[in-house]
């Protein structure tokens, strides 16, 4: 048992560090998730449309600040970075417990999903610096089983509160959650105190990157904006599964539940295996590809699920759960190796918010693109096109990896280049 335990667990050190403070960050996203809507409609009193329209509104105002806290974060460490970003998160939560208007609403947002940009950015410059090659990758690959772990404890919490439906639970929740990110600064005091200044960063020969070389790495922005459109399918499981099998299907409404028990139990499972060999471009490029190639086939399947009778409903909808989360294994395991391969090693903090930027964007324009396509008239073509999307973003993959330029800080070599060639 000890050695099972000791081969599931990270290195000890700043992997196991990072570990725990992850934890308890995803606990409080499972409490708060659940239950921030009807926190905010039920008592703050705002209209569900306006909640909608400041989340969106405050998510892509965020955006733009992922690089410059990036570039903070490779300026003065990440991990005193990542401490301030999570006491910023911290006290715009526990704001929330008071406001009571759409401008108070709007402020609170905006600073939290800002600092919530830069904790990402932060935090991937942290992985980066806890070891090289497969252990960044197997690192990250942990810290997402962690994150299902950490999301799945925090919503099973929150369901009682939801069962109690009371505002007084509500509130105590968002508290809750607010604590929770000076919990996940805890462990950061034990990490020293330069963790993620890798030695190349300080070195009098090696120039330094600029604050923006990221968009001259041309590599680097195309890979990004593909894995973004990937990770469109992390709002297919959450936003347009449960209208679908509700409004379009014959099979029971908890069948939204299963389906993402299913991908839980899954990610768990199998996402460390998935993630193997990624630090080679090669594999992770072909993993973008192969998560393409699952995605159309599981939006084919969900086509299939409409005017049949429950039973076959139901096993074509388990055979779509595990064609989706086979894709979204393969997409988060190409993207974990890529966004840290094709970054310089003294800018992770800048390239890593930068990748933020894709997923943040998909997950701002899911839920109006997959309404549109999947959930309007024309379900069928809807579906197919969005595989069609998919599995066009996975076969482009490989030809932006190995044939899109890279930009070099001059006087520095080609992160892909081996030494010694042309």
């Amino acid at each position: 048992m000890s050695r099972l335990l000791a081969t599931a667990l990270p290195a000890p050190g700043t992997p196991r560090l990072l570990a725990a403070s992850w934890l308890v960050n995803t606990i409080g996203s499972g409490l708060y998730l659940p239950t921030s809507s009807l926190y905010f409609t039920r008592v703050v009193g705002l209209p569900v449309t306006r909640v909608g329209i400041g989340l969106t509104v405050a998510g892509l105002v965020a955006l733009a600040g992922a690089v410059p806290i990036g570039n903070l974060a490779d300026r003065h460490g990440p991990r005193r970075v990542f401490a301030c970003v999570l006491v910023v998160q911290s006290a715009a939560m526990l704001a929330f417990t008071v406001v009571r208007s759409f401008p108070a609403f709007l402020a609170c947002a905006l600073l939290f999903t800002l600092a919530d940009q830069g904790s990402n950015a932060a935090r991937g410059a942290l992985v980066a610096a806890a070891g090289e090659g497969a252990e960044r990758v197997r690192l990250r690959a942990y810290l997402r089983v962690v994150t299902n772990l950490g999301m799945g404890a925090g919503a099973g919490l929150a369901a009682l509160a939801i069962q109690a439906n009371s505002p007084l639970w509500y509130t105590v929740l968002i508290a809750v959650n607010a604590a929770t990110f000076l919990g996940a600064a805890v462990p950061l005091r034990w990490l020293p105190p330069d963790t993620g200044r890798h030695p190349a960063t300080d070195a009098p020969h090696s120039p330094p990157v600029s604050r923006w070389h990221v968009l001259r790495d041309t590599r680097y922005v195309c890979t990004t904006a593909l894995c973004g459109v990937l990770n469109l399918q992390l709002q297919v499981i959450s936003f347009a599964v449960p209208l679908w099998v509700a409004d379009h299907t014959s099979a029971p409404k908890a069948m939204a539940s299963v389906i993402v028990v299913v991908n839980a139990v899954m990610v768990v499972l199998f996402q460390m295996r998935a993630s193997r060999g990624v630090e080679d471009d090669a594999r992770a490029a072909a993993l973008c590809r192969r998560a393409g190639v699952a995605l159309l086939a599981a939006c084919a399947v969900v086509t299939l699920t409409s005017g049949r009778g429950p039973a076959p409903t139901i096993g074509l909808l388990l055979v779509f759960a595990v064609l989706l989360t086979l894709g979204e294994l393969w997409t988060s395991a190409g993207g974990f190796g890529l966004s840290f391969n094709l970054a310089p090693e003294s800018a992770h903090g800048q390239y890593q918010g930068f990748y933020s930027l894709g997923k943040g964007s998909s997950q701002a324009v899911a839920p109006s693109l997959l309404a549109a396509l999947c959930l309007g008239g024309h379900t069928t073509a809807g579906w197919l096109a969005l595989g069609a999307l998919f599995a066009t973003a996975g076969l482009l993959m490989p030809i932006v990896v190995h044939r899109a330029p890279a930009a070099r800080p001059s006087g520095r070599p080609d992160p892909l280049t081996p030494p010694g060639a042309p």
